[in-house]
């Protein structure tokens, strides 16, 4: 449960909003709510977790600052109780700035906190778990910048979509506990998609391979279209095809079952949402 939340894997402006930010999919008072559906012989929504993103100063930069929540459903407590908080800061260039998560699943709890240098080629990372003696200090130095999840969500919502039609891949590194996951990006279709509770949108939908990255100081930058063993480590989101690009659809490969991801509801979004089919 605690990799699905973590993989898992969606007012008015204020006037004070810093230009860098202008050219950006989303702004500062957007909310989403997404829900988490499982199916293995039945379909059951089981968790909802709540996208927050607010504007802060952070050392004199401005700064965009996210808390998640993550949590069960009541029904599923009595099973398996989730009451996860994940945080995210990072700078109107997408660079990452802070990272934390406090999980709270079942009888496991951990801590994981993240800090960057200034040049972001530094990751100071330290974890905590209830199945560990004592806390683990991890540094990691790599010549591009690693990023942690709720970061790389965002910043997959900044995708270049022309460039990845044109068959480029993208890809990010991004922490995840003790170790650095490449994610490489590509694009797969243009569809569209219902999606159960807020209607029908033209999308584009991306395919995310996963590999985990042994020695980030020599990372392997070569890129390549999912295939064979890959398709099992590959995340398909669906953004919608207007200028906010928001996740309203993801699914998750797991082992028994399939998990899928889906937007609830979405407030202050920066763009009319052009991608609605009516």
């Amino acid at each position: 449960m605690k990799k699905i939340l973590l993989l898992t894997a969606f007012t008015i402006f204020s006037l004070s909003v810093f230009a860098q930010s202008n050219s950006l999919p989303f702004k500062a008072g957007e909310k989403i709510e997404v829900t988490l559906n499982y199916k293995w012989g039945i379909s059951a929504d089981i968790a909802v977790l709540n996208f927050n993103l607010q504007e802060v100063t952070e050392s004199g930069t401005p700064c965009f600052h996210i808390v998640l929540n993550a949590r069960t459903n009541k029904f599923f407590d009595s099973f398996y109780k989730v009451r996860d908080i994940y945080e995210s800061k990072f700078e109107m260039d997408m660079d990452p700035v802070y990272a934390m998560r406090s999980v709270h699943e079942g009888g496991f709890n951990a801590f994981n906190e993240y800090k960057w240098s200034a040049d972001k080629k530094t990751l100071y990372a330290r974890v905590e778990k209830s199945t560990m003696a004592t806390p683990v200090d991890t540094v990691f130095k790599s010549s591009e910048t690693i990023r942690d999840v709720i970061n790389l969500i965002y910043s997959i919502r900044t995708s270049d979509i022309k460039a990845l039609k044109a068959g480029k891949r993208t890809s990010m590194l991004v922490a995840m506990d003790r170790n650095v996951t490449r994610a490489t990006l590509s694009y797969v279709r243009n569809e569209t998609r219902q999606v159960d509770g807020i209607g029908k949108f033209n999308t584009v939908c991306l395919a995310m391979n996963l590999k985990r990255v042994s020695d980030v100081d020599h990372v392997e930058t070569k890129l390549a279209v999912p295939t064979g063993d890959d398709i099992k480590n590959t995340v398909y989101i669906w953004l919608t095809d207007d200028d906010n690009r928001l996740p309203v659809y993801i699914s998750v490969p797991i082992s028994v079952g399939k998990l899928e991801i889906r937007t609830t509801s979405m407030e202050n979004v920066k763009y009319p949402l052009t991608s609605k089919v009516k």
